[in-house]
């Protein structure tokens, strides 16, 4: 879940300096929307291949002493081809810079972007020894050993897409054919000829090209030229200095060749990694991660639970007297009960009308998906897909809470679908640190009004939906919200708010309550000063997002009938979806700070989401009042192993901050 970029020469001509160092720190700028935990790049002469990495974001990689004396090194010599990736970690920690890209194996430098879910399924294949922690080492690894056996690329290349589980857009240097190859399982990999300069380049969004033409390029006429999508399924040979590709499909049927093929190249490159060794880590990493919570410690907390069984619920439901707003009748049925409306859905056939005119035939994207990986986006990715016959973009809003489980379903549902999968990604280090902030700004003076501080990182989520949707020239805009057994009235209840997020919408709370929202914020601020701090910025911006910029979003569970059973049947059959090996629900496993907040609610209050959310489920005559309580028996429960991957994410100890929230006074 990377940027990745790179190009070939197919004119060997000698570059000015400043124009290829130009070129180079333009696409790696564009590249880093995608990934701010590491950069690197491989730059490839007739002699050699010359790598560069490090863990840090691309702006300040291309600033480094020794990263400019790399270029300057290598732009003495014909630069043939390149390739480059800003990194946004996912299996490997950046700090290791064997795990950072471009990575290499005996013949092949490669830069990849995407997710394996079977990785060390495919490193067992050949090795008996512990499997790295980069899915794109056993991914060149796999490549290279099939290679060794048959010495023919193209079949190695079948063979490795046919293998594989999860999204795959890879650029391949090799370094004996001196070849660079594209291939992608998703089509989130794009190209252009640029016939002028005689090269052709390469980048993770279409926008990225078209960018690099006009900042690079201003008096080119980009007019003539044609950025392409390379389609899911497909790969694009460019052979170095030469005009020719070839292109192949990733899913032919293919046989082992039965006699080796002779390579008729008899000069291979050497592969160089200049990579330094003393490049120190970011310093606000070495303070975020010097945590590595023991979990031992974390599992020694416990819920009073039995004092929370002797809360009084509601007679019908199961909303406990300590929800705000809460009043029960003489028989003991609460208002929220007899104030419920039955839910209704607009219908598949109205969304059908609405998408029609929106539709294009000619295989083009024709909407945007918000993506996280839970079970409400992906369904809705598959329904947009398959049910409504769109081609949707997945994006992705990655702010440092996006769980291991969410980007592996990603994968799998995107390479499945054959969906372009877009991530912007913040710069999580920094958001991480907003949460450290928010945390112990909130332990200082904790008001259950103030926990949905902890994820207001995610709130910038629609305007960078907005932003895509403008550079995509998109029109409609697909949001899996409008669930209204989703409504959580209770977190703004603590606020002093009711229906806070109307027809299941938080953008559609009134003007009258956004201000009182406001007004709850600023008395909170004015009362816990620690608040006031270098996450300011963030949360007002936060706030512009979510309850004054305006959104046209199409809501998908306003016109779906919301199916839990058959969501998890058509997820679990269909693309292998992954849940939570430490609960049975399927919800929130895209979320990495729900086991905390949770955590909190379930102490001081009694009740979680799970009880609102099973409480509205009663209502519809879904289930009833006693599979209700043994559900949310088991679904609040602590997630140990959720909680310590939290507080290690965000640099607290778990211990220590439990320790605290286990204090606090209790509403029952």
């Amino acid at each position: 879940m990377c940027g990745i970029f790179g190009f070939v020469n197919n004119n060997p001509i000698n570059l000015p300096k400043r124009s290829l160092k130009k070129e180079l720190d333009r696409l790696f700028v564009l590249a880093q929307s995608r990934g701010k935990e590491a950069a690197g790049l491989a730059l490839n002469n007739k002699q050699n291949i010359a790598i560069y990495k490090a863990p840090l974001p691309a702006k300040q990689l291309i600033k480094l002493k020794s990263y400019q004396n790399f270029i300057d090194e290598q732009l003495k010599k014909t630069i043939n081809s390149a390739l480059g990736q800003a990194r946004l970690a996912t299996h490997g920690f950046q700090a290791k810079n064997d795990n950072n890209q471009p990575t290499i194996s005996q013949n092949f430098v490669a830069v990849h972007n995407g997710i394996i879910t079977n990785h060390q399924e495919l490193w067992s294949k050949n090795h008996k020894k512990n499997c790295p922690e980069s899915d794109t080492q056993v991914l060149l690894d796999y490549l290279q050993k099939t290679f060794n056996k048959n010495n023919d690329f193209i079949f190695s290349l079948q063979n490795l897409y046919q293998n594989i589980e999860g999204s795959a857009s890879l650029i391949i240097a090799n370094n004996f054919n001196q070849e660079i190859c594209i291939s992608t399982n998703t089509g989130s990999l794009y190209w252009m000829n640029m016939p002028d300069l005689g090269a052709y380049f390469f980048a993770s969004e279409s926008w990225m090209l078209k960018n690099f033409i006009k900042k690079v390029y201003p008096n080119h006429n980009s007019k003539k030229i044609k950025i392409k999508q390379l389609k899911p399924q497909k790969a694009i040979i460019f052979t170095e200095n030469k005009k020719k590709k070839r292109i192949i499909n990733l899913n032919k049927k293919v046989k082992n060749p039965k006699q080796q093929i002779k390579n008729k190249v008899e000069i291979s490159r050497k592969i160089i990694d200049s990579s330094p060794n003393d490049i120190p880590m970011d310093h606000r990493l070495n303070n975020l991660y010097s945590i590595n919570n023991d979990f031992k410690k974390i599992k020694k907390h416990h819920f009073p639970t039995e004092k929370i069984k002797k809360i009084h619920r509601c007679s019908r439901c199961i909303l406990p007297s300590t929800t705000p707003f809460i009043s029960f009748d003489k028989n003991g049925v609460c208002n929220y009960c007899h104030d419920h409306k039955k839910i209704s859905y607009k219908g598949i056939k109205e969304l059908r009308k609405i998408v029609a005119p929106f539709r294009k035939k000619n295989g083009q994207a024709d909407c945007l998906i918000a993506f996280s990986g839970g079970r409400d986006s992906s369904y809705g990715l598959h329904f947009l897909k398959k049910e409504l016959g769109m081609n949707p973009i997945a994006y992705t809003y990655d702010w440092g809470m996006v769980t291991d489980i969410a980007r592996r379903n990603q994968a799998r549902i995107v390479s499945k679908l054959g969906v372009e999968h877009i991530i912007i990604s913040a710069d999580i280090t920094q958001k991480r640190q907003h949460i450290q902030e928010h945390i112990k700004a909130w332990l200082k003076k904790p008001e259950l009004g103030m926990v949905p501080l902890f994820m207001e990182g995610d709130k910038q989520c629609e305007f960078y939906a907005d932003q895509l949707m403008k550079k995509y020239d998109l029109e409609l805009m697909f949001f899996c919200r409008g669930n209204e057994f989703e409504k959580e009235e209770f977190k703004a209840g603590h606020c002093g708010i009711r229906d806070a997020d109307p027809d299941g919408v938080i953008h559609h709370l009134s003007l009258k309550n956004k201000i009182r929202i406001a007004a709850y914020y600023l008395s909170q601020y004015i009362k816990n000063p620690a608040y006031i701090n270098i996450s300011l910025l963030d949360t007002m911006l936060a706030f512009f997002a979510t309850y004054i910029q305006k959104h046209q979003y199409l809501f998908l569970w306003h016109y779906v009938p919301w199916n839990e059973q058959q969501i998890i049947k058509t997820l679990k059959n269909e693309y292998n979806w992954e849940s939570s090996d430490e609960t049975l629900s399927t919800w929130r496993t895209d979320d990495g700070s729900s086991a905390f907040y949770n955590y909190i609610y379930y102490t001081v209050q009694g009740f979680t989401e799970n009880d609102s959310f099973r409480s509205r489920q009663i209502r519809e005559k879904l289930i009833d009042r006693s599979t209700a309580l043994e559900l949310v028996n088991e679904e609040n429960a602590p997630r140990y192993k959720a909680l310590k991957w939290y507080f290690d994410q965000v640099g607290l100890d778990g211990h220590k901050v439990l320790t605290q929230v286990d204090r606090i006074s209790k509403f029952y």
